[in-house]
């Protein structure tokens, strides 16, 4: 059987819960978990809307962590399912807002001119 190719927008099942691809290179995959509800919200939050939360099998409401992490092992991740492209152009405007965000808040200029 042959394995199936992950890229970026596919969810994948890792330690018992969703997670969205945001980016692969090199073996590595960007994961952003998907949370239920109940979740405290963050800024890098957005909700799943309800076509998506369908195909997901996730309740109204959920919403996908824009608060991307490294796992290294990409490979050994199966894929779940797949986001609609409107929900994965938000989850990447998401990301870029908080990246820049966190930047601004390290006080580090986006561009520096030398």
């Amino acid at each position: 059987m042959a394995a199936t190719t992950i890229t970026a927008g596919d969810v994948v099942r890792w330690r018992g819960s969703l997670h969205v691809i945001a980016a692969m290179q090199s073996g590595r995959a960007a994961l952003c978990p998907v949370l239920p509800t109940s979740t405290v919200r963050h800024r890098a939050d957005i909700l799943i809307e309800f076509p998506d939360t369908l195909y997901l099998g996730v309740v109204d409401g959920a919403l996908i962590r824009c608060k991307p992490f490294v796992f290294h092992n990409a490979h050994k991740l199966t894929k779940d399912g797949a986001l609609s492209p409107a929900l994965v152009s938000r989850v990447q405007r998401a990301i870029g807002r908080e990246l820049d965000t966190r930047r601004v808040e390290a006080g580090r200029p986006k561009y520096l001119v030398r």
